[in-house]
């Protein structure tokens, strides 16, 4: 199946990046808060038809999401809430904390009238371990948050664990610190998101060993249940100045197991995926190239990359990678993301490269 795209309209918004954040209710509402030094959110009340900028309170906290079967909204903490108030890091137990967020309605979820409350997740032989900007954590929570069809939360995870064994040269050359390739994970909750258990791994590179241990290892996971117990999952291994793939991997039990994870993309961060009426399978992604992946067969068989914006820069010329997207209207994909090359040519200071643009296509599937 090839995949044929017409742009219908762009805009630039302004400055800005990490477009990544986008809450979406049930009845079309979108709130995608903007990563910028004032910051704003894009709103749109319509599935992504029209936009306008709402300003946001300095210094306010923001997380993507998901509108739950009851009505209500839930969004958890991407760090361990108490990482840095661990004082032994080669304790045996490591423990993590999640903050789990809750709104009543997108109102509440736009004005920032959260809730917040905290769960301890066991997450088996945990370690603290280094991330790629020189930093250290004890895992991550990636932004693959659903709740299945049978009403249990799934949520996936990344970081390093005691039996991760694999060194990246890279970080040790540019860096001076071992970083151990990440591993990605899935947790569950059961009882509406007040706590969560360890289910299973995803992916490892001792188990799956990926080309290039320069990379990052399996982290970033995204997924969607496509029809009750079959997840789709595309993970990002990559980053920095590596061009490594996304893998896909599928899991038919609900998360309790998952096959071995191939290649569908030479590059990406943060995948995000999202079906289209017709049923198609789409993955956004980017940092090298911002660009869209379709699949016909429920992510079995993925379609070459499709770039939307091409920018092949180092991570300070670059696109950040993290966008969103979704079905506008029925065959029209509207993407939000960002680039540096407008900043560039601008002259604008470093860190403050990126514009953040609009952009709405049309999808013709030929065969």
């Amino acid at each position: 199946m090839k995949y044929v795209l017409e742009q219908l309209s762009h805009q630039c918004v302004g400055c800005g990046s990490y477009a990544y954040k986008d809450t979406r209710a049930k009845d079309g509402q979108i709130f995608l808060p903007i990563d910028t030094p004032t910051p704003y959110a894009l709103y749109s009340g319509d599935k992504g038809q029209s936009w306008k900028t709402l300003s946001l309170k300095e210094g306010r906290q923001t997380d993507r999401f998901i509108q739950l079967q009851d009505g209500s909204f839930l969004a958890l903490s991407f760090d361990n809430v108490v990482h840095h108030a661990i004082r032994n890091p080669g304790q045996e137990i490591i423990p993590f904390v999640a903050g789990v967020y809750r709104a009543k309605t997108m109102e509440d979820v736009i004005a920032g009238n959260i809730t917040s409350t905290f769960t301890q997740i066991d997450i088996p032989r945990l370690c603290m371990g280094w991330g790629d900007s020189g930093n250290t954590h004890t895992s991550c929570i990636s932004n693959g948050l659903i709740q299945l069809a049978d009403g249990s939360i799934l949520a996936t995870m990344y970081g390093q664990t005691k039996d991760d064994t694999t060194l990246c040269p890279y970080f040790q050359e540019h860096g001076g610190y071992d970083f151990y390739l990440y591993r990605s994970w899935c947790i569950l909750s059961t009882d509406g998101g007040n706590t969560f258990s360890f289910l299973s791994t995803i992916a490892d590179v001792q188990t799956y060993p990926i080309p290039d241990i320069n990379a990052e290892g399996y982290c970033e996971p995204d997924c969607i249940e496509l029809e009750p117990g079959h997840i789709v999952c595309v993970i990002r291994t990559g980053g920095h100045e590596v061009y490594s793939p996304l893998y896909c991997t599928h899991s038919y039990n609900s998360g309790k197991t998952w096959e071995p994870p191939y290649q569908i993309c030479p590059w990406g961060v943060l995948p995000k995926l999202f079906t289209m009426e017709d049923g198609t399978l789409v993955c956004v992604s980017g940092h090298i190239h911002t660009m869209l992946l379709f699949s016909p067969d429920k992510g079995h068989t993925w379609s070459q990359p499709h770039i939307i914006e091409p920018c092949d820069g180092k991570w300070d010329k670059s696109p950040s990678g993290y966008n969103s997207a979704f079905e506008s209207s029925p065959g029209e994909i509207t993407i939000i993301f960002d680039d540096p090359k407008e900043g560039i040519a601008d002259g604008a200071p470093a860190g403050q490269l990126r514009r953040v643009y609009i952009r709405t296509y049309r999808v013709r599937q030929e065969k």
